[in-house]
């Protein structure tokens, strides 16, 4: 008969599970609310100075896992689809299974020549960002291991990192953020 509080980081709705929690709530008839947050696809970009959107590069974008409940690449995603449909892909939880996702980008049609940013530990003072293409994530990954959690980019929104890279050593050091 208490309150209990199930607090999530990012957006509880957006591959945090919180569909399925409130699932299982309302089944067993427990009142539930939600109160939605910032998603590391669009705030951990904001914060490597990479825009989700912007009227100069892209005008869509497509947000999927990177991989499945066992942790392989998910086989029910149209790859070929996914690399038509929109200039820029972000996709949470994508490191383990990168080099398959990037080759499947790849054979869909999507240009190896398009920038690929990994965005890892988004928002804290050790957030690395990496910026490779989708054809040299291969030799990339051959030469460095990402560190974990991390959100992956493909597009040109790469672009504006050079102009929009706010999150300075200084403010690094900045409690608040």
């Amino acid at each position: 008969g208490k309150p209990v509080l199930r607090l999530k980081g990012g957006d509880p709705f957006i591959f945090g599970r919180g569909g399925e929690e409130c699932q299982h709530l309302a089944a067993a008839g427990i009142p539930f609310r939600i109160v939605p947050g910032i998603s590391a696809g669009i705030g951990g970009l904001a914060y490597a100075g990479l825009p989700a959107t912007h009227r100069d590069t892209n005008h869509s974008v497509i947000f999927l896992t990177g991989h499945d409940a066992a942790g392989h690449m998910p086989a029910n995603v149209d790859w070929q689809a996914v690399a038509k449909a929109s200039p820029v892909i972000v996709m949470y939880m994508a490191v383990k299974n990168l080099a398959e996702i990037a080759h499947a980008l790849r054979e869909g049609g999507r240009d190896a020549s398009d920038p690929l940013t990994i965005v890892a530990n988004a928002t804290l003072p050790h957030q690395s960002v990496h910026q490779t293409t989708l054809g040299e994530v291969d030799a990339f990954l051959a030469a460095y291991a990402p560190p974990t959690p991390a959100i992956v980019v493909v597009g040109r929104i790469a672009d504006w990192r050079s102009v929009l890279d706010w999150y300075s050593e200084a403010m690094r050091e900045n409690r608040i953020g």
